[in-house]
């Protein structure tokens, strides 16, 4: 079995995939359990026509969840470069991949890759909604909520008529007393038209989201870039930038076609005229240079240990003032150097810097190297420290000659188990 296959099939093994397939077999027994007393199949065309459209629907997402799944998102080649070498300067460098960062990637820490078109990490696939899995992920809610609808109905007619079963009976209407309800059953209902509820909001609000990505095409991350594209330029008009015009929205019917009938190869991609493919990624260095610019340097007085929830080390006020659910989280030691990008009650965002030890050693700390921390494990530092020579993976690196030496070391660094 090759080593790709593995992956794929390991991505099954996490509470996302196991919760979701769980539920649907719960679902779906309990919709096909109610559907036999209430309409069975054999009493007519239109029953038969029901319970298939049941299957289909079953099938439909089963289909489109495994293929989101184990095709995945389409993952940018490790130590990848532009066909140019000249291009290089208009592109970051990711040294968790050691290469290059190809327009509209960006490095997801649950994968550990840089992935095609990320759009975001979704934990029910336990992968990332990118380029080669964004039709396919589609296609999945649009089966997943429209099986959702027609249970919801089906459980919800036939606990009516389990209900009203004594009255059909003594009104003469025997053949439509056809559902038993049980303690076993009735539960089964509530259990799942619940769940059904719950999902079918899920799935109209994530389904929404998508179709405003694809008709604009226009990723969430890529959202992310133009507002902070607009930002620049109304906090600094007397700087004059240049008006940004994002580059890939070619029109509601193109942009249709590259998700549903695209045949490129995650890389390249059409754009408008006057612009070119690396008009986004220009931006986003520019957004970078900005950012660090802004960075604030701090020094790590106190461990931090990284949880979620640092009850126990930090205490309550801390855990109570969480700052971002989806955040990553960081491990400090004291005397490590962090550059901190955003600063909010009780906990601050940024990156720890690499440790002559860990540049020595050729070997980093476990854990992730960027994210939130208690802001009382750290002061901030007068000292003005040297960011480009020691960022870490994820942030930009242009690789120049005076820097190669640093630039060898931090691509030879193993990537921390996400």
């Amino acid at each position: 079995m090759s080593t790709e296959l593995k992956d794929d099939l390991r991505r099954f093994l996490h509470w996302g995939p196991i919760t979701l397939l769980t539920l649907l077999l719960i679902v779906t027994w309990t919709v096909i359990h109610m559907n036999s007393m209430w309409w069975a199949p054999d009493t007519s065309l239109e029953s038969v026509l029901n319970y298939a459209l049941i299957w289909v629907q079953t099938f439909g997402t089963l289909y489109n969840f495994i293929r989101s799944l184990m095709v995945g998102p389409g993952f940018v080649p490790l130590k990848w470069h532009p066909p140019v070498r000249k291009d290089k300067k208009f592109l970051q460098f990711c040294t968790r991949c050691n290469g290059y960062k190809a327009p509209r990637s960006h490095h997801c820490q649950r994968c550990g890759r840089c992935v095609m078109k990320m759009d975001h990490h979704c934990p029910w696939i336990n992968t990332c909604v990118g380029w080669s899995n964004q039709d396919s992920f589609v296609y999945f809610l649009l089966f997943f909520m429209s099986g959702s609808i027609q249970g919801g109905i089906i459980i919800v007619s036939a606990v009516t008529r389990g209900i009203q079963k004594r009255w059909l009976i003594r009104h003469g209407l025997h053949h439509m007393a056809t559902v038993h309800l049980t303690q076993t059953n009735l539960m089964a209902c509530v259990f799942s038209l619940g769940v059904i509820m719950g999902t079918t909001l899920a799935s109209i609000t994530l389904l929404y989201m998508q179709l405003k990505v694809i008709l604009k095409n226009q990723t969430e991350i890529d959202l992310w870039i133009v507002k902070k594209a607009a930002f620049r330029r109304n906090a600094y008009p007397q700087k004059r930038i240049k008006d940004f015009v994002y580059p890939y929205n070619l029109g509601w019917k193109a942009n249709i076609r590259e998700v549903f009938l695209s045949s490129g190869d995650g890389i390249s991609w059409p754009v408008l005229p006057g612009c070119d493919e690396y008009s986004l990624t220009r931006e986003q260095l520019q957004q970078k240079k900005d950012k660090r610019a802004r960075t604030r340097v701090f020094r790590c007085i106190r461990p931090a240990t990284g949880h979620w929830l640092p009850i126990f080390s930090q205490g309550l006020w801390v855990s109570f003032h969480i700052p971002c659910p989806h955040g990553s989280r960081i491990a400090l030691e004291p005397d490590d150097i962090i550059h901190v990008t955003r600063i909010q009650e009780c906990w601050l965002y940024g990156e720890r810097m690499i440790t002559e030890k860990e540049k020595v050693e050729m070997r980093r700390r476990k854990g992730a190297i960027r994210g939130w921390f208690p802001s009382c494990c750290a002061v901030e530092e007068c000292e003005d420290y040297d960011s480009e020579n020691d960022l870490a993976g994820g942030e930009p690196v242009e690789e120049q000659d005076s820097d190669q030496e640093i630039l060898e070391l931090l691509r030879n660094l193993h990537a921390p188990a996400c």
